[in-house]
């Protein structure tokens, strides 16, 4: 197995990791309320704004995680690697968080999608 292929997965989690880690970081400072919103029961509209940016950025941390990942020498099967790898995060996160059932299916559904447009997009450029 090239060296290649099992460094482009590690990568490409990093990445996502990183970049969703700075995006919420970012989203705290911009928005203290959107530290506590999975900590309440309730949410009202401003709650669920809040919760489709958290949305946005992991798809964008996603893209980055898969134009990294194919930069390092990764193909689908790297891809794959990565993305699922995120899934069991995001699964993990989700049931020791308390949820809205909307947020956290849009996540997992969007995140392979999101890592495979990541490797589309290294290829136009």
């Amino acid at each position: 197995m090239s060296f290649k292929k099992v460094l482009s997965p590690i990568i490409g989690f990093g990445t996502i990791g990183l970049l969703s880690s700075i995006f919420a970081k970012l989203q705290g400072v911009l928005f203290p309320n959107s530290l506590q919103l999975f900590e309440d029961v309730n949410w009202t509209s401003y709650d669920v704004i809040q919760l489709v940016i958290k949305l946005a950025c992991v798809y964008i941390s996603c893209v980055a995680g898969g134009v990294t990942t194919s930069l390092c020498g990764g193909e689908n099967r790297q891809l794959y690697i990565t993305g699922i790898s995120i899934v069991m995060v995001v699964i993990w996160l989700w049931i020791i968080t308390i949820h809205p059932l909307w947020f956290w299916a849009l996540l997992l559904m969007g995140i392979i999608p999101f890592v495979l447009i990541g490797s589309k997009v290294k290829q136009a450029f």
